[in-house]
């Protein structure tokens, strides 16, 4: 190898332990060398992973064999990188075929060190401040309940409040011991202290707003000077059922019949095709969505 030829070529002019010496530190700058360009592909594949979560796409697909036409989005993007970055094509030419960093576990592994890096530095932004918790709960496609934990607070730099998604937990139960257990969880895991959450705001469900055995109420236990806020969202709903169903029934019935028609039309698709045609003879414009 080229360090035994080093060695033997140095070693008539110089001795034992000099030569050793420059022995070991030639091994560790090869080894940093290595160790930095390591870093470098890992950097590569961590942003690969934020461009695909920001989009809130999936990483993997069905299968990820070698000679599937789509692998998943993941190693899509990293075989399309390859062909313009000399350091990863380089990496998976010549590299340890054991150490690619691509495989599901890697991926995952990746993903969780992503999270511990944005929880500290949202842990180090809200240390000792006031903090909001917004929360809620629905049930998914899968018919788990999950609830949604957000946090609000005031950002120095932006000058303004931010609100942050936290969590999505699965609830078992939905009583309000349950629900206040996952979010003392939250404050503790974030190191918040409980005279900081100055405000709490979910809908007005007994569960949630009771005074007595609600959310709110064991909120109010910790931190008797923290506020309850009743979801805007919520309200402006209510707001509008109770002026538009006990006040106006004509425009209640006008709503009501315009669900009705909508969902008679997109409930089956040979209808919706119909509603296309007569739009298409018209030169109507066809909208069947609020984001269309």
């Amino acid at each position: 190898c080229v360090g035994c030829v080093w060695f033997v070529v140095d070693s008539k002019s110089s001795s034992i332990d000099v030569l050793l010496d420059k022995e070991r530190e030639h091994i560790i700058s090869q080894k940093e060398i290595h160790r930095l360009k390591n870093r470098e592909i890992v950097k590569r594949l961590i942003d690969i992973i934020l461009c695909i979560y920001i989009g809130g796409k999936p990483l993997r697909g069905h299968t990820e064999k070698t000679d599937d036409v789509h692998k998943g989005l993941f190693l899509d993007i990293v075989g399309l990188l390859r062909k313009y970055d000399p350091l990863l094509n380089e990496h998976f030419i010549s590299g340890p075929k054991n150490c690619m960093y691509t495989s599901n576990r890697i991926q995952n592994d990746l993903i969780s060190s992503v999270n511990l890096v944005i929880r500290k530095q949202l842990q180090d932004i809200i240390f000792d401040k006031k903090v909001s918790l917004i929360a809620d709960e629905t049930s998914d496609i899968g018919h788990h309940e999950q609830l949604s934990i957000v946090l609000r607070y005031f950002d120095e730099t932006k000058n303004c409040p931010v609100e942050q998604f936290l969590y999505l937990k699965r609830m078992t139960l939905v009583d309000a011991q349950s629900i206040f257990d996952k979010m003392s969880d939250v404050v503790q895991e974030y190191g918040i202290k409980w005279e900081n959450v100055v405000l709490i705001c979910f809908d007005g469900a007994s569960t949630m707003s009771g005074s007595t055995g609600g959310v709110k109420a064991k909120f109010k236990e910790k931190n008797n000077r923290s506020f309850f806020v009743h979801c805007y969202g919520h309200c402006l709903n209510l707001v509008l059922v109770d002026s538009i169903g006990r006040h106006n029934r004509i425009t209640f019935d006008f709503f009501g019949n315009m669900q009705l028609i909508y969902n008679f039309i997109e409930g089956n698709c040979t209808r919706h095709a119909v509603l296309e045609k007569i739009a298409n003879l018209t030169n109507t414009k066809h909208q069947t969505h609020p984001t269309q």
